[in-house]
């Protein structure tokens, strides 16, 4: 168990006389591997999840302007009558 623990010993010494020794190299080479995987995500696109947009259901033009509306927004009168507003359908009421 000792020679174990001594051939470990002298591996780490090694290692670290080594990465002494290259250091510059060492950084130099950690340095462009995040050059590249910033390249790399870049080239992927935006990192922001674009939302989803919310369901409004069917859309209605409205009788009077012809602005297009939600149905579960509309103000309707009968199966085929849907208005915008107030505003429209006080406009055509007095027409």
């Amino acid at each position: 168990m000792r020679e174990v623990a001594f051939i470990l010993f002298v591996i780490v010494i090694l290692l670290g006389l080594t990465a002494l020794r290259y250091r510059k190299q060492i950084s130099a080479l950690l340095s462009f591997g995040k050059m590249l995987s910033d390249a790399r995500e870049n080239a992927r696109g935006p990192r922001t999840v674009p939302a989803v947009p919310e369901k409004k259901g069917e859309l209605v033009a409205c009788t009077r302007c012809g602005t297009w509306t939600p149905k579960n927004n509309a103000i309707r009168f009968d199966a085929a009558t849907y208005y915008c507003s107030k505003d429209c359908v006080r406009a055509a009421l007095t027409h």
